[in-house]
């Protein structure tokens, strides 16, 4: 299990830095997940794909670590 949650971890750094959608608050001058900023003003998008936002990215590692851990669990069984 821990495997699988290392896993998840590493493919969940890997998404949220390289094509997790981020946006920019001109306002405050900050990143941001969000298209409304926490200071209430909308943000424009900055990079990242369009669908790929924090929660994707978080199911997905899920998906990865839960995968990792059943494929362990597996080969330890076989």
């Amino acid at each position: 299990a821990g495997l699988g949650g290392l896993a998840g971890a590493l493919f969940d750094s890997l998404l949220g830095a390289s094509v997790q959608r981020i946006y920019w608050c001109d306002v405050c001058r900050k990143e941001t997940e969000r298209m409304v900023h926490t200071c209430g003003e909308p943000s424009r998008p900055l990079r990242g794909w369009s669908w790929l936002d924090n929660d994707v990215v978080n199911f997905l590692s899920s998906v990865v670590g839960s995968g990792v851990t059943a494929g362990l669990v597996w080969l330890l069984l076989r």
